[in-house]
């Protein structure tokens, strides 16, 4: 792997990440586990998709 591909992979993963605190924070969860747990669904679904399609792009 290079290190482009090194960097677009920290960048998705960062923005999956803020977009999952950022939406889980809007629905005021106070349980510490549910928190967690939107938290990793929301940031796994928003991290699959662009990784999803950089693999397409790249096969082109």
């Amino acid at each position: 792997m290079s290190v482009k591909r090194f960097v677009q992979l920290f960048v998705c993963y960062l923005i999956s990440i803020v977009i999952a605190v950022t939406l889980t924070d809007f629905f005021s969860v106070s349980n510490r586990w549910l928190f967690i747990l939107l938290v990793s669904v929301i940031g796994y679904i928003v991290l699959t998709i662009p990784l999803t399609i950089m693999t397409m792009m790249k096969k082109k």
